[in-house]
């Protein structure tokens, strides 16, 4: 089946039951309101690389929830008309005389706020490689696919059945379906291990010298072997 906004509703609409098969009892807004809680919930566990890009006014800075709509976490890389550009420090920034003079060669990030130092043209692209939260998801397009993996939609489901049956004052059935939300989200946790991680882990080996020592004869002993075959091999 094809992933997208409107079959995780339906999927959550199917598990609710609320007023016949399709629970309907529950408008939309509530439906998409508690998948957006619940992709804000679990936006620790997946954070999303993504490229942004807008052009430039002649203006030096520029709000990033304005001009990329985006929670960006960490922004990684810029670039300007073409060229990376190096970050800045709040201190050395703060030393500059004239920073809105010269060619754009730097960058600086104060909350929301992007600033390009030097003369900044007017529609110029600025690139911006970044670390994200998962977007919100929007009921009028329902071909949107959700920012998060298709294994973490279980737990989307159980946390909106959650928040409905909440809404429905129903306590009892929240409560179990926030505990099975818990537990799902904690194998998420588990199971996001970052890729290639284990080229780094470290290896044990089979073969090793031990420690020298002295020889009565002069010079260095290696040690005795306990294992004449420390490899295994025939």
């Amino acid at each position: 089946m094809k992933r997208n906004v409107e079959t995780v509703i339906k999927r959550i609409r199917e598990e609710l039951r609320a007023e016949g098969a399709d629970g309907a009892g529950f408008s939309d807004f509530i439906i998409v309101d508690a998948i957006n809680s619940a992709l804000d919930d679990l936006s620790d566990t997946f954070t999303v690389r993504d490229l942004l890009d807008f052009n430039t006014t002649t203006e030096n800075t520029y709000n990033l929830r304005t001009v990329v709509d985006a929670e960006i976490y960490t922004l990684l890389r810029v670039s300007y008309d073409g060229k990376v550009i190096d970050s800045v420090q709040i201190d050395d920034y703060l030393s500059m005389v004239n920073p809105e003079e010269g060619p754009v060669r730097q960058w600086f990030l104060w909350g929301d706020h992007l600033t390009l130092v030097g003369n900044v043209e007017g529609n110029k692209e600025v690139k911006m490689w970044v670390l994200r939260a998962p977007a919100h998801i929007d009921p009028h397009t329902p071909t949107m696919v959700p920012d998060t993996p298709r294994h973490a939609d279980e737990a989307i489901i159980s946390f909106a059945m959650s928040i409905c049956y909440r809404e429905s004052r129903e306590y009892e059935r929240a409560n179990y379906h926030y505990g099975i939300f818990l537990r799902q989200k904690e194998n998420l946790l588990r199971r996001s291990v970052p890729q290639g991680q284990g080229d780094h882990n470290p290896q044990m080996r089979s073969i090793y010298w031990g420690t020298f020592r002295p020889s009565s004869a002069g010079g260095w002993t290696p040690p005795a072997w306990t294992d004449t075959n420390p490899g295994g091999n025939p």
